[in-house]
């Protein structure tokens, strides 16, 4: 069983790849030699395994992600603040401007990120329901 597992994996990897160089399910199945029921099924099953990975995601990494982009940024600005302000006379006019350029550029960036923010949460909040709902149904 397990060896059948791995030729249908393998089998479905081929039909990933192919369908990534934009082949018709038609030329897919004559390149692998299989029916194209089957590259219709392997796409379907492959679709899923998109949506599960999109989910977990959304679950897990991807809260974190922005907190540490969002962190990231502060950083960034951070030490251009410091540049600007700096007394060192090795700092020049034109270190402060690109100083003040990466500021403005990581406020707008922030700004992005905190404006994208509530999807964020929105889609682990729909996670959740989701599987609370699940939880429910299957006790049921």
């Amino acid at each position: 069983m397990a060896m059948n597992q791995f030729k249908i994996d393998q089998r479905r990897k081929e039909v990933a790849s192919l369908l990534a160089q934009s082949l018709t399910e038609r030329q897919i199945a004559a390149q692998l030699n299989i029916s194209q029921p089957t590259v219709n099924r392997d796409i379907q099953v492959l679709k899923q395994m998109s949506q599960q990975f999109v989910y977990d995601l959304a679950r897990s990494d991807l809260s974190y992600y922005y907190k540490q982009s969002l962190d990231g940024i502060q950083e960034v600005m951070k030490e251009a603040w410091i540049i600007y302000r700096s007394t060192n006379e090795s700092v020049q006019v034109k270190d402060r401007l690109n100083a003040l350029r990466i500021i403005i550029d990581a406020n707008t960036k922030k700004f992005e990120l905190l404006n994208s923010g509530p999807s964020v949460l929105s889609m682990k909040t729909m996670h959740d329901r989701l599987a609370r709902v699940e939880g429910v149904v299957s006790q049921q």
